[in-house]
């Protein structure tokens, strides 16, 4: 298998999940969202509300399957790596484009039925949630003390070695394992890959931490019940965050085995963890995303009460652009449920959330001007 099409088999996977899981997206977020949009969960059987989610998967295959076959040729074709990057964002900008079009939608009905005046707003706070870790969800943090051993043992190991290494290390290899790039030696080669390691570790555990440090959401219908999904939850995402950790720190400690010359002479076993760390971070992600829903609502515990008569508190007017970004500088959270995805966003009316919030978009800014 040549480097073009093996790049453009990930590429075309990315963007499939990418489409089928903005398709599936309306069913796995919380009962009562509506493309964002809060409405009262014992309207869900509107039959506006469900000719709009025909529409929304109609206009979704209509665009984002033609668009998802020119784009997977477009990055066949060309193989320069900014172009690539462009192609990748313009198609997760056309699904968006679809997605703020039903939450516009959302929103006009949600006036038209009056939905935005109705009833009681509640909103339920579990006061023993902050003192009691067993409500808290996320695995022990201990269990990243293993990916951070097995990162300090690489940087002994670097040095311990150091003095033995030829004066070329290789430090690259094409999709057939010939070497094609090799540097002098220095400590900044040889340190390089246990310090990305070190990095690794560190942004996993941030997003760990981030996990548990996310506003709890209580259904004020049922809060045993959802307190009880959203720590399944927590702890199903955590899990998974930790073994792809894993992996990753095992791929790493092979690549550097390899660059010293030490066990491992071929690029095989590289190879195979791509493979394994592509798949489960793919299929895990997605399975994860279905089976559990957004904060766990697709769980299923016991006979829930199909009667609901408690309506939520409407905090709408506290997300922007499309009820993607939540923006409240009275709520001392940092961390929030996404209304519309599966996973956690930052609240950008703390400084903290703001600068998350940004740092990504700079980041991705100096990479695209860096890359080659």
């Amino acid at each position: 298998m040549t480097e073009r099409v093996y790049l453009m088999i990930i590429y075309t996977s990315t963007l499939l999940i990418l489409l089928i899981l903005q398709m599936l997206m309306p069913k796995l977020i919380r009962k009562n969202i509506l493309f964002g949009v809060s409405i009262p969960t014992n309207k869900l059987e509107d039959k506006d509300i469900k000719l709009m989610y025909k529409g929304y998967k109609k206009d979704n295959l209509i665009i984002g399957v033609p668009m998802l076959i020119i784009v997977s040729y477009l990055l066949y074709i060309f193989i320069n790596s900014k172009l690539q990057v462009i192609l990748m964002f313009s198609y997760i900008g056309v699904l968006f484009i679809i997605y703020l079009r039903y939450n516009s939608k959302a929103k006009n009905l949600k006036r038209a039925k009056g939905w935005d005046k109705l009833g009681r707003k509640i909103v339920v706070v579990d006061m023993k949630y902050s003192r009691d870790k067993s409500k808290v969800g996320n695995i022990s943090p201990l269990w990243f003390l293993i990916p951070l051993i097995i990162t300090l043992f690489n940087f002994i190991l670097a040095f311990t070695v150091y003095p033995s290494l030829p004066n070329k290390l290789p430090t690259h290899w094409n999709f057939q394992g010939e070497i094609t790039t090799y540097s002098n030696k220095s400590y900044g080669v040889v340190l390089l890959l246990p310090i990305v390691q070190l990095g690794m570790v560190g942004m996993f555990y941030l997003i760990y931490w981030m996990i548990k440090k996310t506003k709890q959401q209580i259904d004020p219908n049922n809060p045993e019940e959802s307190l009880k999904k959203s720590i399944i939850f927590k702890k199903a995402w955590s899990i998974y965050l930790l073994i792809l950790l894993m992996l990753i720190t095992i791929e790493f400690s092979v690549l550097s085995l390899l660059t010293y010359g030490i066990i491992f002479e071929t690029t095989r076993t590289v190879d195979v963890l791509n493979w394994i760390i592509l798949i489960f971070s793919i299929a895990g992600g997605f399975v994860l995303s279905i089976k559990l829903g957004q904060g766990g609502e697709k769980l299923k515990l016991k006979e829930e009460d199909k009667e609901e008569i408690i309506y939520r508190k409407d905090d709408d007017e506290m997300w922007k652009l499309g009820n993607t970004i939540y923006y409240n500088p009275e709520d001392s959270s940092v961390f929030v449920e996404k209304r519309f995805g599966i996973g956690w966003t930052v609240n950008a009316g703390r400084p903290l959330g703001l600068f998350l919030l940004i740092l990504p978009i700079i980041m991705i800014i100096l990479t695209f001007i860096f890359i080659r």
